[in-house]
């Protein structure tokens, strides 16, 4: 029997339910519709606590034991929650919350301890491209070290974006060469022809790590090779 059924057979039981769920629903709306509006106007923080309330609000319905209204509260407290965790991801992002130590440890810090079913709620685009922002200013700054680690942060990100992948690749590399990393940067060079077997910047790079190295008659291996390839055809030649 499905719900509408039910309630259709009990409806007595319903409209007792729905009088005492109802006023929490209601207010729970209310206050969803205005932490949108807020969201929307970038007031973040005005905004998470109209969330927290309108969340709040569905759980107070939920602690009336409903049964026919149970499985739509359950929805909507997950999807509040869900724009609530968001929200917070702007927060965090904002402005120039991302300009400074302070603000990037506090990134990085809301990133690392989301909670499982918590993660699902921001998608990995949006993390790299927080990432690429935090890792190009530290490039910029010429804080090599940092800028490699944001940029590894993004490939670990798995966004399923090729061209965000594929810059990503690149900068490491280069970050890499020029430490004179010649493994290393070679390896990510390598990587980043997986997007492009053509690309003729990265071939001249790999060319020149294989010179460094004293290796440079095996480059048409390398030119072919995956990363993990590489890595294993390096302890080969060397």
């Amino acid at each position: 029997m499905d719900n509408l059924e039910e309630k259709l057979n009990n409806i007595e039981e319903w409209n007792q339910e729905r009088s005492r769920v109802k006023p929490y629903i209601d207010m729970a709306v209310e206050l969803h519709n205005k932490a949108r509006a807020e969201a929307h106007w970038k007031n973040y923080k005005h905004a998470a606590d109209l969330y927290k309330k309108a969340i709040e609000n569905y759980r107070n319905a939920v602690n009336q034991n409903p049964k026919y209204y149970l499985q739509d509260l359950l929805d909507r407290i997950d999807h509040v929650i869900g724009e609530y965790v968001y929200n917070a991801f702007n927060i965090k992002t904002y402005g120039d919350r991302l300009k400074d130590e302070g603000g990037i440890l506090d990134f990085v810090n809301f990133i690392d301890n989301l909670k499982e079913e918590e993660k699902g709620y921001i998608g990995s685009y949006d993390v790299a491209t927080a990432y690429m922002r935090i890792a190009d200013q530290y490039l910029g700054d010429k804080n090599l070290d940092r800028a490699y680690e944001f940029y590894k942060r993004i490939i670990d990100c798995d966004c399923g974006r090729p061209f965000v992948e594929r810059e990503t690749y690149l900068k490491m590399a280069k970050i890499l060469f020029e430490q004179a990393r010649f493994k290393e940067a070679l390896v990510d060079f390598v990587g980043l022809l997986s997007f492009d077997r053509e690309n003729k910047e990265a071939i001249i790079y790999i060319t020149q790590c294989l010179q460094r190295l004293g290796i440079a008659q095996h480059k048409e291996k390398f030119l072919k090779a995956t990363p993990n390839e590489a890595r294993k055809l390096i302890m080969e030649v060397l």
